[in-house]
């Protein structure tokens, strides 16, 4: 995914010879830009036509065509249009040949037709300005070259480098500047194999970001930056984990009342700074110790299967909530028990999700909840046991909610959301890693989780300064890790603790203030 997401125009011009073993490719292009002033409002009207010949050499023929088959147009590594060829208000496939003709959403028309020497083509579209965006406000002559236009038909792909000429106008009309400007050009061939066009080492049929070194399957991926980084489709730098939701068997967590943002006052909406909340009867052992070896949950030492080296917890044994931010918004987490209950060999824990609905969701099914049932209007679900530590939680197979729609502004190619599914996305995690008794070993050692281990020498207290990365809705869960004297494993694998020094349940005060 690339780094700058616009829809742009294509320019292209005409292209070189190519070897007589591939395929020949053959380019023309104009475009004319013109604002106008309207009712006060500034307005532009683009038209472009782009005329192309692809031949299909030795790489495909009309007979490898069909309905199915996909196309793009890429302006400088960023999409103008895409679709596929049945996309065509007026199609015909055959061995021989083919048309289609594709009503285009952004303006214009796309029209393919093909024969035994290849595909012809004309583009008029009537989007935003392309190449032409780059003089808008200027008087001058324009001459630009090196511009990239990437065109790919099915297997047929084709890199060119355009260089145009054209004049830039401007004049004003009641104090606004409104620009005229008029391209035309010539491609050549960049190469009918992808090229690395930014010399990061990955060419541009794995690079989802070939004008950015920084964006390529081998870079690190930031969390929740809005870019996809590493090429993986994701922005997040954590496994993912998907659970398959089923009816009558799978999830038998209950729901968790949550209000709804138009029902304030709910004992889980923590949206606001420098306020404390009491999150009771915090529930035993909130996650189980990878550092032996064996990635199993605490209570019921279920296998993970997925195959991930992840650390889960027990989300029976701790408690959720949730609060709005902003993205930018640093934040102190502060965790610690509550002083009306005795709670001596408890080290708190937290997770926190964000999740780009925008707020809670309501499904039919669910939980404990029979089919045909409904889970209350105030209600939102946790599905699942197992709770991902340091992973993104994907479940699926949700009865579909036609509501269940993307927020304005949230990237859905990035962020997905189906209506019959959805994710909570890790932002950070931490426990409290001192210990309060020298001879007792935590349940989770201080070396299993290094990552999110908080030992700032309060023991049974937690502290940690985290900036949140997104506009929205985000998930808390408390959780809580104890001090015991023994355990071990039994012969079926099940977690067997002796000498736990507290007591079943702990009232743990959580505060989220602005440092």
């Amino acid at each position: 995914m690339n780094a700058i997401r616009c829809y742009a125009v294509l320019a292209v011009g005409l292209a070189a010879a190519l070897p007589p073993s591939a395929f020949a490719a053959r380019l023309s292009y104009s475009e004319a830009y013109v604002e106008k002033l309207k009712g006060g409002e500034k307005t532009g009207t683009e038209l472009l036509v782009l005329k192309g010949h692809v031949e299909f050499g030795d790489r495909t023929s009309p007979a490898d065509l069909s309905a199915e088959t996909v196309w793009s147009v890429a302006l400088q590594g960023n999409l103008l249009v895409s679709g596929a060829l049945g996309d065509g208000a007026k199609r015909s496939f055959g061995a021989k040949g083919g048309k289609s003709v594709i009503l285009l959403s952004g303006g214009g028309t796309l029209k393919f037709a093909w024969n035994a020497e290849g595909i012809d083509f004309i583009l008029k579209w009537k989007g935003g300005p392309g190449l032409a965006a780059r003089y808008r406000g200027e008087t001058t002559g324009i001459s630009a070259s090196g511009y990239p236009v990437d065109i790919a038909i099915g297997r047929l792909k084709g890199y060119f480098d355009v260089s145009a000429t054209g004049q830039a106008k401007t004049r004003t009309k009641k104090g606004v500047a409104l620009s005229s400007i008029a391209l035309k050009g010539a491609a050549t061939s960049a190469g009918l194999e992808a090229p690395d066009r930014d010399g990061d080492g990955y060419a541009a049929d794995v690079d989802c970001g070939d004008f950015e070194a920084a964006i390529n399957p081998g870079a690190a991926e930031a969390m929740l930056d809005g870019l996809d980084s590493n090429c993986d489709g994701r922005d997040s730098g954590v496994p993912e984990v998907i659970d398959t939701f089923s009816v009558g068997g799978n999830f038998t967590s209950p729901a968790v009342s949550f209000a709804r943002p138009d029902a304030p006052g709910s004992a889980r909406d923590f949206s606001g700074w420098d306020k404390t909340f009491v999150f009771p009867s915090v529930g035993k052992r909130s996650f189980y110790d990878p550092s032996v070896g064996n990635y199993y949950n605490d209570d019921t030492m279920t296998p993970v299967t997925d195959g991930q080296i992840i650390w889960r917890g027990w989300p029976h044994t701790g408690k959720w909530g949730f609060f709005y931010g902003s993205a930018g918004n640093r934040i102190t987490l502060t965790l610690e028990p509550d002083a009306s209950v005795e709670a001596l060999g408890t080290h708190p824990a937290f997770i926190l999700f964000w999740r780009p609905e925008g707020g809670p969701l309501t499904w039919e099914g669910t939980q404990d909840i029979d089919a045909g049932q409904t889970v209350p209007e105030n209600s939102d679900i946790i599905p699942a046991h197992n709770m991902p530590q340091r992973a993104d939680w994907t479940i699926r197979g949700l009865p579909a909610k036609t509501d269940h729609t993307a927020p304005s502004g949230v990237d859905t190619v990035l962020y997905p959301m189906g209506a019959a599914s959805y994710t909570l996305y890790h932002v950070d995690a931490g426990y409290d890693a001192d210990k309060y008794v020298a001879g007792n070993v935590l349940l989770m050692h201080s070396t299993a989780l290094n990552s999110i281990a908080v030992s700032d020498g309060a023991a049974g207290k937690l502290s940690k300064t985290l900036v949140l990365p997104k506009d929205g809705y985000y998930l808390l869960y408390v959780g809580n890790v104890l001090e015991l004297a023994g355990w071990s494993l039994s012969d079926s694998g099940k977690l067997q603790t002796v000498d736990e020094i507290a007591p079943p349940a702990i009232h743990i005060d959580v505060t989220i203030s602005k440092p």
